[in-house]
């Protein structure tokens, strides 16, 4: 669907303000110009052997990447607080950093031409600013603050993780701004053929919103709920531009299918995913964290058993794209169920034995067998009457609480050997 609003001048004013800040004169500014394709830390890459500076520099930073295709690949973080200026000029070639990318103050990240830049960490941006005319993938999360912009002005501009931004997000004619996870964000403007998409389709539009921009989706509860929507999942954007998903996503269709579970006993419990796709990774993940335990889709229903409590989703991926399915299940603390105290008993010679178990919580019905697993009880109650016994004999109690079963405790009865009186001989 296709959503037009804002007028040409809007977009005229958006790029005219985006040229003004772009050309802005920076005092002491260095330009560290890529001469081949090269890491980053190398002087064999840059013009003149100068390699940039990755935190605060007393100067302005340009980064350029001009003419001929230059790879350029950092395997650091990028830091600068403190008013430094730094701008990314790429306008050829792939920036890849390989970690995250933390800005306050003023910054220019731009792309033009065939340039792209690659973060595989996360964005932070604080009153910076962004403007995105070819390619701009960010692997982690992006956060915005302050008064910064994002100016989708063709793009797109991707992010696999959660996007928000309490500034401003200009998205123009045929652009695209895609976001795997969940979206919080201002829309100034929303011109053309302009598109958002949201893989969890969990967003937030930031009032004040255009009248244009509505949405009746189930989770979004802001402002102008209406029958239209600005926002697409990642299905919708496959199939609406095959020539953005295709390159940067991979071909393959992530089916999105439903989450469930039971929630056993003591934080245990199974986390079913409805159904999956040959050959895609289904990820578990526990309160937005992923756990490390994976299964590959064969066709069918999978289960994952879980030991702890928490929030349980599951993310598909075909190694380039994610998505998150649909439904969650809570694993909760359940009941706990043992004992508070376990009273084992003897008797002299041949006899019975009373045993005691007092349970936690009081209530919960107490049961008796004479195996630690399987076996039929021989008894029920807090206390238990043993059958006449000659032998010391292992007795095992288990206690049932809202259908939580405790491990069952050992207690023993014991036959303690009765003395003999001896005949006594006078003379």
């Amino acid at each position: 669907m296709v959503y037009k609003f804002f007028s040409t001048l809007k977009i005229k004013i958006i790029v005219v303000l985006t040229m003004v800040f772009y050309y802005l004169p920076f005092n002491a500014q260095t330009t560290y110009e890529a001469v081949s394709t090269g890491y980053w830390s190398s002087a064999a890459t840059w013009n003149g052997g100068n390699i940039p500076p990755i935190v605060n520099s007393g100067h302005g930073v340009l980064i350029r990447m001009q003419g001929s295709d230059k790879n350029v690949d950092l395997n650091n973080n990028i830091l600068v607080t403190d008013g430094n200026v730094y701008i990314f000029d790429i306008n050829s070639g792939i920036l890849s950093i390989y970690g995250d990318v933390t800005i306050s103050g003023n910054c220019a990240i731009t792309t033009q031409g065939t340039g792209q830049i690659k973060i595989y960490g996360n964005l932070n941006l604080s009153n910076a600013n962004i403007t995105c005319t070819k390619l701009i993938e960010v692997f982690g999360n992006v956060n915005m603050t302050g008064a910064g912009t994002l100016n989708i002005n063709g793009g797109p501009f991707i992010v696999h993780g959660n996007y928000s931004s309490s500034g401003d997000i200009n998205i123009t004619p045929d652009a695209v701004i895609a976001v795997q996870g969940t979206f919080e964000g201002h829309l100034v403007s929303y011109n053309g053929d302009g598109n958002l998409f949201v893989g969890t389709n969990s967003y937030n539009l930031i009032p004040p919103v255009p009248s244009q921009a509505v949405c009746n989706h189930a989770t979004y509860t802001g402002p102008n709920y209406s029958s239209d929507c600005p926002v697409g999942d990642f299905v919708d954007f496959s199939a609406r531009f095959p020539e953005i998903y295709g390159p940067y996503f991979g071909s393959t269709t992530l089916t999105s299918y439903t989450v469930s579970g039971t929630n056993y006993c003591n934080g245990t419990g199974i986390v079913i995913l409805a159904g999956s796709t040959s050959g895609i990774v289904y990820q578990l993940y526990r309160n937005g964290v992923y756990t490390g335990v994976y299964q590959t889709g064969a066709g069918s229903a999978l289960s994952f058993n879980v030991s702890s409590v928490g929030n349980y989703t599951i993310r598909a991926t075909n190694g380039v794209l994610w998505r998150f399915m649909n439904g969650n299940i809570s694993i909760t603390s359940g009941t706990t169920v043992g004992f508070s105290t376990i009273t084992p008993g003897s008797t002299c010679g041949t006899g019975t034995v009373t045993l005691v178990a007092t349970p936690n919580p009081v209530g919960s019905t107490v049961y008796w067998y004479t195996a630690s697993v399987g076996g039929t009880s021989i008894g029920t109650g807090t206390s238990f009457t043993t059958p006449s016994i000659s032998t010391t004999t292992t007795y095992y109690v288990e206690a049932v609480s809202g259908g939580c079963t405790s491990v069952r405790s050992s207690v023993t009865a014991t036959v303690l050997e009765q003395p003999v009186a001896q005949n006594i001989t006078h003379n």
